[in-house]
């Protein structure tokens, strides 16, 4: 009787060890509402994206993307205390999370919070693992504009271009250089703009405005004209054909 007592007991400690239900993967079941989240983010569904966004840092409170993603929803729907909130939680989990601190500046620059917003970009490019430091350098060209600091504008907008050469770094670049009052360096910068895109109407504009700054009507009519052509019906257009009509 004492060994049958034995082998039942054995038996059902058995039973109980093989019927325990394996551990929960939080790291993967967080990846997976993360995944939800940005679906339904790409989507636009902003609502249904932050419930799975919550429920990954619910399962796991590191997961700094989910932070990153809320902090850009309550950006975009304008609660910009709430998305400083998120990003700063983003920087808690990875104090070297560039992406966080390039948002947290173009937040502070919304709320026009100058030196908030120029030590987060400048956080944002401390990382020299960051491989799109243009990004801080572009966003700092647009704080320095809405400040009217055209020079330190041109020097946020240069860097920017030496790291991306892009159509529309080259447009603010430029933009920016006529804004200081150095209009031949405007007109190599758009010169160059519209060799790199030449079906850019922005470009054909800005270097038609440095020809009228630069006294050169004919050549600014010719620009105008290119600049309404490729983008009939739109503000540029509107913009180059007025400036046509005062220049004959």
């Amino acid at each position: 009787m004492k060994y049958l007592v034995t082998a039942v007991l054995l038996f059902m400690s058995g039973c109980a060890t093989t019927s325990v239900s394996p551990p929960v993967d939080k790291a993967k079941m967080a990846e997976g509402y993360y995944l939800k989240g940005i679906s339904h983010f790409q989507g636009k569904n902003y609502e249904m994206a932050s419930v799975e966004f919550n429920r990954t840092i619910q399962t796991d409170d590191s997961y700094k993307q989910s932070y990153y993603m809320l902090g850009y929803i309550n950006e975009e729907q304008g609660r910009l205390d709430e998305a400083v909130k998120y990003f700063k939680e983003a920087i808690d989990r990875d104090e070297k999370y560039s992406e966080a601190y390039n948002a947290l500046g173009t937040v502070y620059s919304k709320q026009q919070k100058w030196k908030d917003a120029l030590q987060s970009f400048k956080k944002a490019l401390d990382n020299k693992l960051y491989p799109t430091p243009h990004i801080p350098y572009l966003n700092m060209g647009r704080m320095y504009m809405e400040q009217k600091d055209y020079e330190k504008a041109v020097s946020a907008y240069r860097e920017a271009k030496r790291y991306v050469k892009q159509d529309f770094i080259i447009y603010e670049f430029g933009m920016a250089l006529l804004e200081a009052g150095r209009t031949k360096d405007a007109l190599v910068e758009f010169q160059d703009g519209v060799a790199l895109a030449p079906q850019n109407a922005g470009l054909w504009y800005g270097l038609a405005l440095a020809h009228v700054k630069d006294g050169n009507k004919k050549a600014a009519v010719t620009e105008f004209k290119k600049a309404s052509a490729l983008a009939p019906g739109s503000d540029i257009a509107q913009k180059s054909n007025d400036y046509i009509k005062t220049l004959r």
